[in-house]
């Protein structure tokens, strides 16, 4: 990356060991990776400094507040902040909710490091297209 400052991506997910593997994945690609398991706690860390992350991933289950609703709130205070869902498992309600909101692409657990990378491209490049289901 040279000189580049590495893009910074927030993971918010209440499973510590996927967020925490994720997050691994995220550095191995060499982006700058935080790892948030408490909704409440990464709507209060984007809040403070929304221009500091490029991009989230969002777990869609999350207690407190659930993903879909962080991710529209992220929107709120950022409009057009990319946001990627990852899930182990999204039913059509759920599908139907983040094309609803825009909220563009989702990636199924479990995924390789090469799936992760490809899914980021494609949500930073700013596509809006239809989940693709794994």
């Amino acid at each position: 990356m040279g000189s580049e400052v590495p893009l910074r991506v927030m993971v918010v997910d209440d499973d510590k060991p996927a967020c925490a593997a994720t997050t691994g994945m995220l550095e191995s690609l060499g982006y700058r990776a935080d790892c948030e398991t408490d909704s409440l706690s990464a709507l209060k860390v984007f809040s403070e400094n929304p221009g500091e992350f490029d991009l989230a991933i969002i777990e869609p289950m999350l207690s407190n507040l659930m993903g879909l609703d962080l991710a529209v709130r992220f929107r709120h205070i950022r409009p057009g902040f990319p946001v990627l869902i990852y899930a182990g498992y999204a039913d059509e309600s759920i599908i139907g909710r983040i094309e609803a909101e825009g909220l563009g692409l989702v990636a199924f657990k479990p995924f390789k490091t090469n799936e992760l990378a490809a899914a980021i491209r494609d949500r930073l490049s700013g596509s809006e297209q239809r989940p693709v289901l794994h």
